[in-house]
């Protein structure tokens, strides 16, 4: 399998779909005929948020100058807004903000640290949930930090997110990614889980672009939920969404 390298001023979404990196359920008119997916966000009732498009980074993560890409496009929109002075460290969230916030690092010339995966007791048909472990790194007290995702969703974990790397004696200066999908949160983010630091910070991305979310009762999904047209498991069954796409 050959690397692919981005073309001169490629549009990062069409970089993404030539990395076999996006989902997009296929329609006939209104009618689903292939599977939602399960985004990390969950509705009242404890279940996993569901769209029609996955952006999987896994893919893209594999091919080092397609995410130098994303970094360097995230890079130079914090110069743009004049932030890249507000951090001294780059903390990748795993696993797709280990790998773009480690290149963004190098190309922003900033130290970088990253989480370690650490599963969490989950109910069997939900999707799993981690706790990050910073414990083999060492950080000054007040340290600034940029924490680095591959994917903003819903900003639902981004707390504990948040209060997990705090622990370490940081302050939490902004948060960057290769993608904010979210539809609710764009360019600021109000951070409720006691950073030394602003409450509100700001947000950068690559590509800043709303998809679309649904609680699993919303009429738009819910005869798909019923039908059983649902992917929990998205990366480990990528090849059967792509197929699913294909027909």
């Amino acid at each position: 399998m050959k690397p692919i390298i981005p073309l001169p001023g490629e549009d990062l979404l069409e970089l993404g779909k030539r990395c076999n990196a996006v989902y997009v359920c296929p329609k006939v008119g209104s009618e689903r005929k292939g599977p939602l997916v399960a985004y990390a966000g969950k509705d009242g009732k404890g279940r996993n948020l569901v769209g029609d498009i996955y952006f999987n980074f896994r893919r893209i993560e594999v091919h080092p100058k397609a995410v130098e890409a994303y970094a360097e496009a995230a890079c130079q929109k914090l110069r743009d807004q004049g932030l890249l002075d507000s951090f001294d460290t780059v903390c990748g969230i795993p696993q797709g903000g280990r790998t773009f916030g480690q290149m963004l690092a190098l190309v922003a010339a900033k130290r970088f640290a990253y989480a370690d995966k650490k599963p969490k007791p989950t109910e069997a048909g939900k999707k799993q949930e981690y706790t990050w472990d910073l414990s083999q790194f060492e950080f000054e007290s007040g340290e600034r930090v940029a924490i680095a995702e591959d994917i903003f969703n819903n900003f639902q974990n981004t707390d504990n997110t948040v209060m997990q790397v705090v622990k370490t004696g940081v302050v939490i200066s902004l948060l960057v990614g290769a993608l904010n999908r979210s539809p609710f949160v764009r360019d600021r983010y109000t951070i409720c889980a006691g950073n030394p630091g602003e409450d509100v910070i700001p947000v950068v991305a690559a590509i800043n672009e709303p998809y679309p979310e649904y609680k699993q009762d919303d009429p738009a999904v819910a005869s798909d939920i019923a039908a059983g047209r649902l992917e929990l498991e998205v990366k480990k069954n990528w090849a059967r969404l792509c197929a699913a796409m294909q027909q």
